[in-house]
């Protein structure tokens, strides 16, 4: 090599090394300064829903922390996606953020199900946040008192159906793992929604259903409703009484969750920021309050223990639903 080309290749590396420090240089001034402007907060779902609520409560908070309007937006449609992809196609500053749940943030796990035109490589996790927290409930005055006289009444009742909100959701991969665990035949019958599931269970349509907690909470006050079991990990605060799964000896391997979401290269500094501000929020009890009246478990997870749950629950999940024979071969 002559020594000319070892000068301009030296230049060419001298050059690249500065520009990566300018930029880097420039990231660093921006996350100090962030945010200088309002952030939007996308909401996958439609206004009054309980995630909804909770992303709107979030933002309030938010909003104390960081000194600049966070607006919620909702960008239902598409399975959850159409709000997803408004994230994963932003801009990666910081100001477009978005309240997800599963479905949102790792689309490509649910192709059987829909199709989205982002996946979860195209989002940065920032924070946990919460739990939505799903039932197994029967009718008030129903003979099943427990999950173990469920299982009883399915076995002499083989093809017992059970109201689910779908085969994406946590009521069927649950209770689908109850039925593989005891041996026994559930139909699952899916209803649109709670405000479906609901009637269906008092009418007597179905013996058993997976509506979520917030759906319930008056039925079960006026002994129209019973709540068998929660279907998360650990008691829930504001229902200290009703047992969940694990607790009754089946394994839990699907454990769904509310967190908050950036674009792909969104700046450390920024997620960063962004983490703290709702590490604090999930402390203060008046959030907490707020968020437990809702019927959602507040959860919190930093960015990097949020990452390590999404890809244990991602891999969970695309076991499952190969075994299931819901997954899209396109080989």
């Amino acid at each position: 090599m002559r020594k000319g080309d070892v000068i301009k290749i030296s230049g060419f590396v001298l050059l690249a090394v500065a520009l990566m420090l300018t930029l880097s240089t420039a990231d660093r001034a921006a996350a100090a300064e962030y945010p200088d402007r309002a952030i939007t907060l996308i909401i996958p779902y439609p206004p009054g829903g309980v995630t909804d609520l909770g992303a709107r409560a979030l933002a309030e908070a938010m909003e104390r922390y960081l000194k600049k309007p966070v607006v919620a937006v909702n960008r239902p449609g598409g399975s959850t996606t159409i709000g997803g992809n408004a994230v994963a196609s932003a801009k990666p500053d910081g100001y477009t953020i978005g309240f997800f749940p599963s479905s949102a943030s790792i689309p490509e796990v649910y192709t059987y199900f829909y199709e989205a035109p982002f996946s979860s490589k195209d989002l940065k996790p920032v924070s946990k946040v919460g739990i939505p927290v799903l039932t197994i409930a029967v009718k008030g005055d129903s003979p099943i008192n427990s999950v173990k006289d469920l299982v009883e009444y399915a076995r002499k009742n083989p093809g017992a159906k059970i109201g689910i909100h779908g085969r994406s959701t946590q009521g069927y991969l649950v209770m689908k793992s109850i039925a593989k665990a005891e041996n026994i035949n559930l139909i699952d019958v899916p209803f649109d929604g709670d405000t479906k599931i609901v009637p269906a269970i008092l009418g007597g349509h179905v013996p058993a259903g997976t509506p979520a907690y917030p759906a319930v909470i008056s039925l079960v006050d006026a002994k129209q409703i019973k709540v068998l079991a929660l279907l998360i990990e650990k008691r829930a605060e504001f229902a200290p009484n009703i047992p969940t799964i694990v607790e009754l000896g089946y394994k839990f391997a699907f454990g769904a969750y509310l967190g908050v979401f950036a674009p792909k290269g969104t700046p450390d500094e920024i997620v960063k920021k962004l983490n703290d501000v709702i590490g604090k929020i999930a402390r203060e009890p008046q959030f907490r309050a707020k968020i437990h009246g809702m019927g959602t478990q507040v959860s919190f997870e930093d960015t990097k223990a949020f990452e390590k749950s999404i890809n244990q629950y991602k891999d969970a999940l695309q076991v499952f639903f190969k075994e299931e024979g819901l997954v899209i071969n396109k080989e």
